[in-house]
């Protein structure tokens, strides 16, 4: 059999030749748009009639922002807590957001999460909450979404802000939220939304949709021949004051960058908006510059016919292609200062931009999630779950696939031998880490204590993220994605079986 596994990545870009040939004439074609206030409005609107389903989400009201980090940033420039003030985040996360919140003079205190159910327990989270803390901050990760209800309702009884990352968990819009408004031409604007919700609030208990925006088949057939129920479209909690969703360029529906913000009141957004237009707008000659090395990085994880051949110079030269890639992936570079990295940051989306969003969200064939999940869903149903292969979010209340993880005893001689059958398996795909590996000396306050103690958080019990740490330390990410062939699929599966066995059984001679 033809070995067609070397022509497939653990990463790819969501976008097309056709898309790209679009955002570069809308960018040599700026000077003939429309005005960048009208751009905004019309993000706007298409969310606020695609995204706030009666069914599923109350009215929110919407902020397009050049990255999460933005969002994030401007949130903590408007509150401008004291500092020392403490913000729990969930223990897997990007350093960059972690280096945000200490930019601000504020303490992280990490919370370990679960790798069944990539979530954290209210008992954990309530034991890291004191006097200081003033918020709490939930990053969903691998396009798996947990249920943060009772995480929300801990929130309210401390009276913290509630922040939900979903920037690795976009998975396309409510499809009933479009059919109920297709019966009215009413109008939904963040303006005359005011009203609605001050006259009327309430939050809806099913907070999932089955059914998502042009999607056909809502319903996926199992090996048994069964119908599997799936929850397919979560637009963050209606209780959460922020939801923050990322566009950039590895994400489902990207536009190579942009993100938006969901707020859940009118008087946060007003004063966050506000802020936000006193920033310089993105200089579109950047957004140029990074849409050309994405085109570029385009055919070197996207075409197999160009990733093949390039594979065998790869390996026969020892070349760390993927660090590579990885590297000129990323919005911001290692060897970037603190300094530059707000200063890129603290921009308004230029025109060209807002209005590729805006074109990808109207264009966009949702069903291509479904494609990936269906893929991702065939492969975990035939790989053999062991003490040397684990799986991740599998008790997630939403399972979509940005990624494709696994949890593997000895991640370094698994990712050399799937190497040597020619799979490009990667074990550092994303910029997730934990955040106890970050952050040392930190000064935080015990609970129940009036004193600052400095500490170093990877070394207190209290603060320690056992199970974050394990995951990122074992996680690998397979060539799993809409791309790849079910043919190959099939050989990966048998590939990645066999190679756990032999781990397998190599543990239990070890201990005879």
């Amino acid at each position: 059999m033809t070995n067609y596994l070397d022509s497939y990545k653990s990463i790819f870009l969501d976008i097309t030749l056709k898309d790209f040939w679009t955002v570069f004439s809308i960018i040599h074609n700026e000077n003939n748009l429309q005005e960048r206030d009208k751009c905004i409005n019309e993000l706007i609107y298409f969310w606020s009639r695609h995204a706030s389903c009666p069914r599923h989400s109350p009215v929110s009201f919407y902020l397009p922002v050049l990255c999460v980090r933005t969002g994030f940033d401007l949130f903590l420039r408007l509150n401008n807590f004291p500092s020392n003030s403490q913000i729990i985040m969930s223990a897997v996360n990007i350093p960059s957001m972690i280096t945000l919140v200490q930019y601000h003079k504020l303490t992280v205190v990490p919370c370990d999460i679960d790798r069944t159910s990539t979530g954290s327990s209210v008992e954990n989270v309530e034991k890291l909450i004191t006097h200081k803390t003033v918020a709490i901050v939930f990053a969903h990760i691998y396009g798996r979404c947990y249920d943060v209800s009772k995480l929300i309702d801990l929130a309210d009884k401390y009276n913290l802000y509630f922040i939900e990352d979903c920037a690795e968990c976009f998975s396309g819009f409510c499809s009933c939220n479009v059919q109920m408004q297709n019966q009215s031409d009413n109008k939904i604007t963040n303006n005359n939304q005011i009203q609605l919700l001050t006259s009327h609030r309430y939050y809806p208990t099913n907070l999932y949709c089955h059914t998502r925006l042009s999607s056909a088949d809502t319903e996926i057939k199992t090996d048994d021949n069964q119908l599997e129920n799936q929850k397919l479209c979560y637009l963050g909690h209606p209780r959460s004051h922020l939801v923050m969703f990322s566009f950039g360029v590895l994400k489902f529906c990207t536009a190579l960058g942009g993100g938006l913000v969901k707020i859940s009141n009118y008087d946060l957004y007003m004063r966050m908006k506000t802020l936000y237009e006193n920033d310089p707008v993105q200089i579109t000659e950047q957004y140029y510059l990074n849409v050309k090395k994405y085109f570029y990085l385009y055919w070197l994880l996207n075409i197999p016919h160009i990733i093949k051949p390039l594979m065998y110079i790869v390996r026969y030269f020892q070349i760390n292609h993927m660090e590579y890639a990885i590297e000129r992936l990323r919005a911001f570079s290692k060897t970037q200062s603190t300094e530059q990295v707000f200063s890129y940051i603290r921009r308004q989306p230029c025109k060209a931009l807002l209005v590729f969003l805006l074109k990808r969200f109207q264009s966009y064939d949702y069903e291509l999630i479904d494609i990936q999940r269906e893929k991702a869903l065939y492969v975990l149903r035939h790989l053999n779950e062991s003490n040397s292969l684990k799986f991740v979010g599998m008790n997630a209340s939403v399972r979509n696939f940005w990624l494709f993880p696994i949890i593997v005893q000895k991640p370094d001689l698994f990712v050399r031998l799937l190497s040597k059958s020619h799979i490009d398996a990667y074990r550092g795909t994303t910029q997730l880490n934990v955040a106890t590996k970050q952050l040392t000396g930190t000064s935080i306050v015990l609970p129940s204590s009036n004193d600052s103690v400095p500490t170093n958080i990877s070394e207190q019990q209290i603060y320690s993220c056992p199970k974050a740490e394990n995951l990122i330390d074992h996680v690998i990410y397979l060539p799993v994605n809409r791309l790849v062939p079910y043919n190959v699929l099939d050989q990966l599966i048998n590939v990645v079986n066999n190679i756990a066995k032999q781990i397998d059984q190599y543990a239990i001679k070890s201990k005879l």
